[in-house]
């Protein structure tokens, strides 16, 4: 009867054991999950940044080198006419010598059509917008309306996570600081160098990195699951085989104890 209390106490003892073994085990599994999971998203979203800080740095360059330049004369084609806003510009339009039109193009226009044809093969959207425009496809949307509006304010750049068209993007947008070369097309609108002329911003979509993000989720979950599961396995193996060693050590004991009682009682017998 004793051995049987014994035997009892211990079984419940090493459930108790295990149980706790497994909670302990599941806790810390999921920690490392929900960090691992954590991490992935954040480099991420860091790779998207700097794909949007890389492109909004070319596009600056691009247009740094042609206001130094002072624009470009390119030949006048149905896709790049002769810009109406340069109108006051002199020698907007020329003609070479074997009779080929030309006309000039400004940094904006330059970097307004190469930005177009670079969202058309890569996705990536950049606009040159300002709070005073005259095209209308310059014209800001609520997001960039916003971004500029905290430019006024001394604001060096802004950026967040936003929808267009319904499909999630990375926005990115610093301001376009008047320059002395860019008087020579905007002077005539009262810029000042230095004065906040508007803004340009760049667009990247995130569904490449969404996706890649869930593929290493899913990777990163398959592996730590089975990780919790064999470790599962090996809590209730060692839990099971110790168990088994103790009970056979309690009955041993049991044992003992019955050979040891019967002796003294036959010597008690013998004594008698």
């Amino acid at each position: 009867m004793i051995l049987k209390n014994r035997v009892k106490s211990w079984s419940v003892l090493f459930e108790v054991y295990s149980l706790s073994l497994i909670l302990a085990w599941s806790i810390i599994i999921a920690i490392l999950l929900a960090f691992g999971i954590f991490q992935i998203r954040q480099v991420q979203r860091e790779l998207v940044q700097k794909e949007a800080y890389a492109n909004f740095s070319k596009d600056q360059a691009f247009r740094l080198w042609a206001t130094i330049h002072g624009g470009v004369y390119v030949p006048v084609t149905a896709e790049t006419p002769p810009n109406p806003y340069l109108s006051h510009v002199r020698e907007r339009d020329l003609k070479t010598p074997n009779g080929v039109d030309l006309t000039l193009m400004n940094p904006a226009y330059m970097l307004r059509q190469t930005l177009d044809k670079y969202e058309d093969q890569y996705g990536i959207r950049g606009h040159i917008t300002s709070l005073i425009h005259f095209r209308p496809e310059t014209a800001p949307d609520e997001w960039e309306k916003d971004a500029l509006k905290k430019f006024e304010k001394d604001v060096k750049e802004v950026f967040d996570y936003a929808e267009i068209d319904g499909r999630p993007y990375f926005r990115f947008m610093a301001p376009m600081i008047t320059e002395k070369g860019c008087l020579k097309c905007h002077g005539h609108q009262g810029y000042s160098v230095g004065d906040v002329r508007g803004g340009v911003s760049v667009s990247v979509p995130m569904a490449p990195y969404l996706a890649n993000q869930r593929r290493q989720t899913l990777s990163y979950s398959i592996s730590f699951s089975l990780l919790w599961l064999f470790g599962f396995i090996g809590i209730l193996l060692s839990s099971r085989g110790l168990k088994y060693r103790v009970g056979e050590r309690d009955r041993a004991e049991a044992e003992l104890k019955k050979a040891h009682d019967k002796l003294e009682r036959r010597v008690e017998k013998r004594t008698s």
